[in-house]
C-alpha cells in the first residue's frame, strides 16, 4: 500500500512537473531527478505509452535524455516501444523514440517490425525529417544483419533526396557512403 502511494506521488510529481513549461531546462531537471531510478522511469515510459498530448512527447524526451547517462532502463520496454510507434500522435513522441532505439540494441524479434517502420516513415510525405533522419540511421544500424536491404535503403534515399530538407540530404550523404560496403 505504502509504495503504492509512493509511486502514486510519483507519477502526479512527473505528470505536474512535465506540464510545467516545455524547455530544455525543464526536461534536464526531470531527467535528472530520475536519474536511474527504476520506478520513476517506469513512470515516465508510461506516461508515453499511455497518456494524452501534449505528456507522451515530453515524456518521450525526457526519456531520451536519461537513456543517455542509463541506456540499460530502456531494456524492459522495448517490445512496447517499438510495437507502440505507429500509435504515437505526436512528432515528438516519434522522433524522441527514434533516438532512443537508434543508440540502443534492439532484440532480434524486434527488428523487423522496426526497420518495417522506419522504411514506411521514410517514404511518407507527412512524417518531419527528423523523424525520417533517425530512421534512416537506425536501418544503416541493421545493415551488418540485413545487407540485401543496403539496395533498399539506397533507393529509398535518392527516392526522397529532391522531397526533404538540406538535412535529410546531410545524414543521408553520411549514410549512403556507409553503405559503399554493402553494396
Amino acid at each position: 500500500m505504502a509504495r503504492d502511494i509512493v509511486r502514486t506521488r510519483h507519477a502526479l510529481s512527473l505528470h505536474n512537473q512535465l506540464m510545467q513549461e516545455l524547455s530544455h531546462f525543464n526536461m534536464h531537471y526531470i531527467a535528472d531527478t530520475i536519474g536511474d531510478d527504476e520506478e520513476m522511469f517506469a513512470e515516465i515510459i508510461n506516461i508515453l505509452l499511455n497518456k494524452k498530448d501534449p505528456l507522451p512527447p515530453r515524456a518521450a524526451w525526457v526519456a531520451e535524455i536519461v537513456c543517455q547517462k542509463y541506456p540499460d532502463l530502456i531494456k524492459p520496454y522495448l517490445n512496447k516501444i517499438v510495437r507502440g510507434l505507429k500509435l504515437y500522435t505526436h512528432p515528438g513522441s516519434r522522433r524522441n523514440s527514434l533516438k532512443i532505439l537508434m543508440r540502443t540494441e534492439i532484440p532480434e524479434n524486434l527488428q523487423g517490425v522496426l526497420i518495417d517502420t522506419c522504411f514506411e516513415w521514410l517514404l511518407s510525405a507527412e512524417k518531419t525529417v527528423a523523424v525520417k533522419i533517425f530512421a534512416m540511421q537506425i536501418i544503416e544500424n541493421h545493415l551488418a544483419f540485413y545487407p540485401e536491404l543496403a539496395v533498399e535503403l539506397k533507393e529509398v534515399i535518392e527516392d526522397q533526396w529532391e522531397k526533404n530538407s538540406a538535412g535529410f540530404k546531410s545524414r543521408g550523404r553520411k549514410v549512403l557512403k556507409g553503405l559503399e560496403k554493402y553494396l
